[in-house]
């Protein structure tokens, strides 16, 4: 008796086995990207300061004066061959961050630090319907690390999103193909989607050579899900200084003030993408949602 219980055990053991090698290994690789990302450590995408720069612009007591960088953009987006007038809105504003929860704290925890939170806002009407996209990055005040990343993309066809915390990426798709994926995120790796903040650190102090970069998630169909390495070249723009990332034809460039903190006056990709800034101010923006309150927005970009 106890011979054939030994023997039970053994091959509900080794069934157990191969059905874990099996969903692993599944085609669409679903399995594997999953249990990757199950395992991968909570510090595989926080803690990993930002390399070089100048972190004067973001350690200045003017992010603690209670408003919001407020930026209105004229964006021109190309989609289905033709290139849309549209507005994108920067949104710059440190918040206390509640580490247990990954969120915004109503006020400063002992167990927590602060944030820059930035939120890009992009709104392109293309025909009868309208992209309307958004991606929130947030980052260490302190050491410009990467903490959490939230992006949605909705119109007329359906609804993409991305979500990533404590290492792991999570996006969810409405094309064949995507779907539903969860997948590690590659520690020291730039969101694109954060840029207009991080490169700051390299206006007024030394940029590095290269810089890994994830993809936008500022999409309905996502790109694939891997960083790229960009050259970095710095260099004088009429009144701006221009981080410029290039990867063979790719082109993601970037023109910022001079002067501390440094906003973003333009961006401008390969593909004719352009964002060319109409107004910006330090605004509590979160106040302003009255009848009459859209005044603040120039002509251009309401």
């Amino acid at each position: 008796m106890k011979i054939f219980l030994k023997s039970l055990a053994a091959l509900l053991f080794l069934a157990l086995v191969v059905w874990a090698i099996r969903s692993d290994d599944r085609p669409d690789g679903k399995g594997s990207a999953t249990a990757a990302a199950s395992t991968a450590p909570a510090s595989s995408a926080v803690g990993t300061p930002l390399p070089g720069g100048d972190a004067a612009w973001r350690t200045a007591p003017l992010w603690d004066d209670g408003k919001a960088e407020y930026c209105a953009y004229r964006a021109r987006w190309p989609r289905y061959g033709h290139r849309f007038d549209g507005r994108v809105l920067l949104v710059l504003v440190k918040e206390p961050w509640a580490p247990d929860l990954g969120v915004k704290a109503d006020t400063p925890r002992p167990d927590g630090f602060d944030v820059l939170k930035l939120n890009v806002v992009r709104d392109v009407p293309t025909g009868i319907y309208t992209y309307h996209q958004m991606a929130s990055v947030f980052t260490r005040r302190d050491s410009g690390a990467l903490v959490k990343i939230a992006a949605t993309s909705s119109e007329a066809c359906g609804i993409s999103t991305a979500h990533m915390v404590a290492g792991r990426l999570q996006t969810r798709s409405y094309f064949d193909g995507q779907g539903d994926r969860a997948l590690p995120y590659p520690a020291g790796a730039l969101p694109e989607d954060g840029l207009p903040a991080a490169l700051r650190d390299y206006v007024a102090g030394p940029a590095p050579a290269t810089l890994a970069v994830f993809p936008s998630l500022l999409a309905s169909r996502f790109p694939e899900l891997a960083p790229v390495v960009y050259q970095v070249e710095k260099r004088a723009a009429g009144e701006g200084v221009e981080i410029r990332l290039t990867r063979g034809a790719a082109v993601l460039a970037y023109v910022f003030e001079p002067a501390p903190p440094h906003r973003l006056l333009r961006f401008e990709r390969d593909d004719g993408t352009l964002y060319e800034q109409v107004k910006c101010e330090r605004i509590p923006y979160w106040e302003m949602h009255n009848p009459g309150d859209e005044a603040w927005l120039p002509a251009a970009v309401r």
